[in-house]
């Protein structure tokens, strides 16, 4: 992004007020200081110190996105780290990793009875089956998939911040991406319903537009989010009729809108219990928003193909109330320990992607036997597999640093083999996000 320069505003360290003097860090600040600096990796301007250089710091200084502040990096974190090494192992947030083992469960929440259908399992729902299934609509249809796609822009910021921080090239996000597109194809081929193919080409698109100043990246992100549900939904219900070959390209709009949204709100500090956004706010207002939304979704009829599509193009207010409401509720001592257990679910994101997909594909088809499978029954089956990759991740995240697909796709990031058990005395840390 292009730092703004009106005004001649300079980028100070905002955790103490200017002094005359060069202060040091505030008293009983971790090592390091504060973090607010470290956008800037020139030297010059230290951190948890109030620079004393009045010259405006540069795009070249600042990196990608200096209009936003820095992602809130731990305050150990050295500047003078290897550059040719990957992030530091302790630097996660822990929310992320739980917001993203949330979606992950409610994509297959919302996939599951797609699977059971392609094993036999399932008949066109009535009755019971059809409110069950139409209460998993209005609950998780688009919801999740927005939280998805908005935790991967949140990913995006967070790597793209550090690519420039340790001065790295921009090939490497390209690889990363190219990667992924990769293992989305492979996802397609073995029967799953994939996301991750297009996620890597739109990624791939997202990089130039963060060169674009603050208000247009923002403009188009918006616009990009919401235009498309608004043109799809008039036509699902008549009053428009655009050509059919906008839809599939409307669709894929859309979920670079919600990326960007996700890139632009994590740099804003989203997840930082000091950040400027008003969470409350979003919260209560995205709340207010989803009531109607869902009246109208029940006032369309169960089960109908109008009570679909108003529950999936409006997925974006609810799908905002999801996460600001969870990081809200993460903030509090019972929220963190209510979702504890998806903390690893979370950092293992990719890995249970996939594997959903492998266990549904070879396993629900041998429940042939069993018959038909009722709403209830496929709800059982869900839960059970997201309890299963749940324990599966304890598991595994107790001896390695990475999920199996996680450590793969980091070595074939970087280009270099990164040790996957974890050293005796670093077992207690957990591996770097993206």
């Amino acid at each position: 992004m292009s730092v703004p320069v009106s005004g001649q505003s300079k980028l100070r360290c905002r955790d103490r007020p200017e002094t005359s003097s060069p202060p040091g860090p505030p008293p009983g600040s971790p090592p390091g200081g504060c973090i607010r600096a470290q956008i800037c990796h020139t030297g010059r301007h230290q951190v948890g110190v109030t620079t004393q250089d009045p010259t405006i710091l540069s795009d070249k200084e600042c990196g990608l996105i200096a209009w936003l502040d820095v992602i809130h990096e731990p305050a150990h974190a050295n500047p003078a780290t290897d550059r040719t090494q990957p992030s530091n192992p302790k630097d996660r947030i822990v929310s992320i990793d739980v917001i993203r083992g949330i979606a992950i469960a409610g994509i297959l929440l919302i996939n599951i009875n797609y699977f059971l259908s392609q094993a036999g399992q399932t008949e066109d729902p009535v009755g019971t089956d059809a409110v069950i299934w139409q209460i998993v609509d209005d609950v998780a249809l688009g919801k999740f998939h927005f939280i998805f796609a908005f935790l991967f822009g949140t990913g995006v910021f967070i790597f793209l911040s550090r690519l420039r921080a340790k001065n790295r090239s921009a090939w490497v996000y390209v690889r990363r991406m190219i990667i992924l597109i990769a293992a989305g194809v492979i996802n397609s081929a073995l029967g799953g319903i994939d996301v991750l193919a297009s996620y890597g080409v739109l990624a791939l698109l997202l990089l130039p537009l963060t060169r674009l100043p603050r208000w247009a990246f923002v403009f188009l992100g918006v616009a990009a989010a919401a235009v498309p549900d608004v043109l799809q939904l008039a036509s699902s219900l008549g009053d428009l009729q655009p050509p059919a070959l906008l839809f599939p390209i409307l669709s894929y709009v859309r979920t670079l809108g919600h990326m960007m949204l996700g890139f632009w709100l994590t740099g804003l500090g989203l997840y930082s219990a000091a950040t400027r956004i008003p969470v409350t706010g979003i919260f209560v207002l995205s709340l207010l928003g989803s009531v109607p939304i869902w009246i109208w979704t029940t006032a369309a009829g169960t089960g109908s193909t109008e009570a679909h599509e108003i529950a999936f193009r409006t997925a974006l207010v609810p799908g905002l109330m999801y996460v600001t409401g969870l990081i809200l509720l993460l903030r509090t001592r019972f929220g963190r320990k209510c979702l504890s257990f998806l903390r690893l679910y979370g950092r293992m994101a990719f890995s249970n992607y996939l594997g959903q997909t492998v266990i549904c594909v070879l396993v629900l088809p041998l429940l042939t036997g069993l018959g038909h499978i009722s709403a209830v029954d496929g709800l059982v089956i869900w839960a059970v597999i997201v309890l299963a990759q749940c324990a599966f991740s304890t598991v595994w995240l107790r001896y390695f640093r990475y999920g199996p697909l996680e450590w793969v796709w980091r070595c074939g990031t970087y280009w270099e083999f990164t040790p996957l058990r974890y050293a005796p005395d670093t077992r207690a840390e957990p591996a770097a996000q993206s």
